[in-house]
């Protein structure tokens, strides 16, 4: 039994492609863009680096003083 529905999966997945052939043209190519922001809209990326970098810090030092305080 298992043998018959092998051959027959296998006979039916050989035809398919022949019983469509013609009938479907392909589809149209899709040009997905993956950029969040274009590159010629005059985001700086450095500048938004720099600004990330002085807020970590900032932060950084908040809670050493924080914590600098709370220890004594």
């Amino acid at each position: 039994m298992l043998r018959r529905a092998t051959v027959i999966l296998l006979a039916a997945a050989l035809l398919a492609p022949a019983a469509t052939a013609g009938r479907h043209k392909p589809p149209p190519k899709v040009v997905v863009r993956t950029e969040l922001v274009p590159s010629n809209d005059g985001f700086d990326w450095l500048d938004a680096a720099a600004g990330f970098g002085v807020a970590v810090v900032s932060f950084a030092a908040v809670l050493l003083v924080r914590n600098a305080k709370s220890a004594s």
